[in-house]
């Protein structure tokens, strides 16, 4: 693999962690994404091989970006994906970071197949950064992405059932392995799950399933993420400030108790969230069931979905605080990558992995 003269090391962590912490995303609730203690350590536990990088003006750090390869399910088949993100500039720094065409050459490899990023609908700072390199690169969205934060205690209808609801086991490991590449194989940017080791803080005691007799029919995890990337509320709004007054009034509609300005939220992500044959009935039995794990440790839980998911419509008729997330393909002019084209109907990215 070729060096970048903006690759970063291992004593750029508080640095990287500044730059990601200089500001926050604007709307009626300022929500800093954050990587504490230490950015660089943070994108070294994500599962895949991880690059980071970092634009300086002399000896000061003033831009931020990170690759992470993964091997993803493209057209049923195991895939290299590279995931372009933490693209941040210093907030406080007036200009160019300098990620132009030059970088952008960098990240190019002969093996990896699909290269792609994810960038909050609101940000269009980020989406300039890429374009101002369109001789060399071509970025184009292919999907939109919802995040949602959801009160456990929210209602939701399920048909009655015979299935037994259980939490997995150590001995469960080849069984939701299994399970999960089974029917992951079957959507477009799917983890290839090769077990829960891979995962910083992921056992398969974090894992739940839905058994018919003996066979799982609906599996996810509530994966904590907490301990090496966290959300902060930075500043509410004057609306959503005085929402916050009404905190118990807010839950009892469905919604999650607004939290503590400049506090890390703790919570789960619902990760690998799978049912069998893509079944809304399936879904909404497994979401009820496992609600009542969630409001055993925690006030929220966090589940992200492309729109055309099965499950999608699901979840955005609950009430929720939800943002949108744009997903672009970033192509390679001189590429000869023969792979087939991600299918924007059938895509399934892991929301603990954005």
């Amino acid at each position: 693999m070729s060096e970048s003269k903006f690759s970063a090391s291992p004593t750029d962590g508080k640095e990287i962690l500044r730059i990601l912490e200089s500001s926050a995303a604007k709307g009626s609730i300022e929500l800093l994404y954050t990587r504490r203690p230490d950015a660089y350590e943070s994108y070294m536990k994500e599962w895949g091989e991880a690059r980071v990088f970092v634009s300086r003006r002399g000896e000061n750090a003033i831009g931020t970006c990170a690759e992470i390869v993964r091997t993803l399910y493209i057209d049923g088949k195991p895939c290299k994906a590279a995931y372009v993100c933490g693209l941040k500039k210093d907030a406080e720094f007036a200009g160019n970071v300098g990620f132009g065409a030059e970088f952008i050459k960098g990240l190019y490899r002969d093996d990896i197949d699909f290269y792609y990023c994810s960038v909050v609908a609101d940000n269009r700072d980020a989406v300039k950064m890429f374009e101002r390199a369109r001789r060399v690169i071509s970025m184009k969205p292919f999907a939109s992405y919802k995040t949602f934060i959801l009160n456990p205690r929210v209602r939701i209808s399920a048909p009655k059932h015979a299935y037994v609801f259980r939490r997995a086991t150590d001995g469960d490991g080849e069984d939701i392995t299994r399970f999960l590449n089974n029917e992951g194989a079957k959507k477009d940017l799917f983890p290839v799950f090769e077990g829960a080791e891979g995962f910083y803080n992921l056992n398969y005691t974090d894992f739940y399933l839905l058994l018919d007799g003996e066979r799982i029919i609906a599996a996810a995890a509530l994966w904590n993420q907490t301990p090496y990337k966290q959300y902060v509320v930075k500043r509410y709004g004057r609306w959503m400030k005085a929402a916050r007054l009404f905190n118990p009034l807010i839950s009892l509609f469905g919604y999650i108790r607004l939290p503590k300005e400049n506090a890390a939220l703790d919570f789960p992500m619902l990760s690998f969230f799978t049912c069998k044959d893509d079944s809304e009935r399936t879904a909404r039995i497994f979401l009820k069931e496992i609600k009542k794990e969630i409001i055993k440790n925690y006030g929220m839980f966090v589940i992200g979905l492309p729109k055309d998911h099965f499950a999608y419509s699901l979840f955005d008729s609950l009430p929720a605080i939800s943002f949108e997330t744009l997903l672009y393909e970033i192509s390679y002019p001189w590429s000869n990558k023969k792979i087939k084209p991600v299918d924007k109907t059938r895509i399934h990215p892991e929301c603990g992995l954005l």
